[in-house]
């Protein structure tokens, strides 16, 4: 055989084992990102940003070593630039699942982009029971309106002793008119009744004719699934017209640093449903690692809906590792909505047809922050 001949040989086999060496370190999987980043709703989208982050850089790759890519988007906290988002992520950034969104209107504004294009779309937060119904692409880490709801009535019934309620909402945002529809029909149920529902629109300023007619009602609670700004200038409009009665408000009402820093001492003593409480004494191990890994990097305390959108995130890649190809969108959703038992940084979690089953969570404001008060089971 000719030696130049052999030489060449070897020589193309070497080129090509190390061409195909460094095809297979530079394979990488696409995890889309919708986020609120500016805008109204910002003060859940930055946490979320920093909560997946900081679990991308903590677990950067697939246990077959690909690694994992973020493409993060700001739909600017509004539902059409949400869809486009998807849109993006699917058709241009050719992702391989889709975190997002965290409000429920937002979400379900992406919804139909996931199941035309079988892409797994995994919400942190978004609650409304919309969000998965008739959806097969559609999973979220959190519990639903109709369980949160509950838990809120109950608390609002066993533990405050309350007989009759207000409640002051939003009618045209999904997620604080399916946590009010929940809390009335269970509040009702357990023997309450609800003299007075009051309109509570987002981006108002002036809530002091709702709770004057609250006040005159002389009700034992006020029931607020809204968000957090206005939360906190009903919380200071209350306390100048001297209405004291118990507030409970859903995931939403304390998320953001505004609601304490608008409120101040008016909030106290306001109870919020939740996923999480970074302050709780038990954590799971995964939780432990990332409430220090967040403290060490951010210098402030962990927000809960980083936890949450951190979780997402593992529920993704825990599926994807199941999948002989982790770029396989049919086979990582299969994955995702068969999650069963899985520790992950908020607590154990275990999806039926997309939604979580855990625990619920009721904190209490605190000396100016969330403090944890109890847990509830589902």
């Amino acid at each position: 055989m000719n030696k130049k001949f052999v030489r060449i040989t070897v020589a193309a086999a070497f080129v090509s084992s190390v061409i195909g060496a460094g095809s297979a370190m530079a394979a990488e999987v696409k995890i889309g990102v919708v986020l609120p980043l500016s805008g109204a709703l910002s003060g859940y989208g930055q946490p979320s940003q920093k909560g997946v982050e900081l679990v991308n850089s903590m677990e950067p790759t697939l246990k077959n070593g690909d690694t994992i890519k973020l493409v993060i988007i700001d739909d600017k906290s509004d539902k059409v630039e949400a869809a486009n988002a998807m849109q993006r992520l699917v058709s241009s950034d050719k992702v391989d699942a889709v975190i997002g969104e965290v409000t429920s209107t937002n979400t379900m504004a992406m919804t139909k982009m996931a199941e035309d294009t079988k892409t797994p779309l995994v919400s942190p937060t978004a609650t409304n029971d919309r969000v998965t119904r008739n959806r097969e692409y559609v999973s979220r880490v959190c519990f639903s309106d109709s369980f949160q709801g509950v838990v809120g009535a109950n608390l609002a019934s066993r533990d405050l002793g309350a007989k009759t309620a207000a409640i002051m909402f939003d009618s045209s945002n999904d997620y604080s008119v399916g946590l009010a529809k929940s809390f009335r029909t269970q509040f009702l149920k357990n023997g309450g009744t609800i003299p007075i529902e009051v309109q509570a629109p987002g981006g108002s300023k002036d809530f002091k004719a709702q709770l004057s007619t609250i006040k005159a009602k002389n009700v034992d609670m006020i029931y607020m699934p809204i968000y957090y700004t206005e939360g906190a200038l009903i919380a200071v409009q209350a306390k100048q017209l001297g209405l004291k009665v118990p507030v409970v408000g859903g995931d939403g009402l304390a998320a953001d640093p505004v609601f304490f820093k608008l409120g101040q001492d008016a909030v106290e003593g306001y109870m919020t449903t939740d996923y999480y409480s970074p302050n709780a004494k038990e954590q799971t191990p995964e939780g432990e690692k990332f409430i220090k890994a967040w403290e060490e990097k951010y210098k402030e305390p962990t927000h809960t809906w980083g936890a949450m959108t951190a979780d997402a995130y593992k529920m993704i890649v825990n599926a994807m590792n199941q999948c002989s190809d982790p770029k396989d969108r049919v086979c990582v959703n299969e994955k995702i909505r068969a999650t069963s038992n899985f520790s992950g940084i908020t607590g154990t979690l275990t999806l039926k047809d997309g939604d979580a089953i855990r625990n619920a969570v009721i904190n209490e404001v605190k000396n100016g922050q969330l403090a944890f008060k109890t847990v509830v089971n589902p």
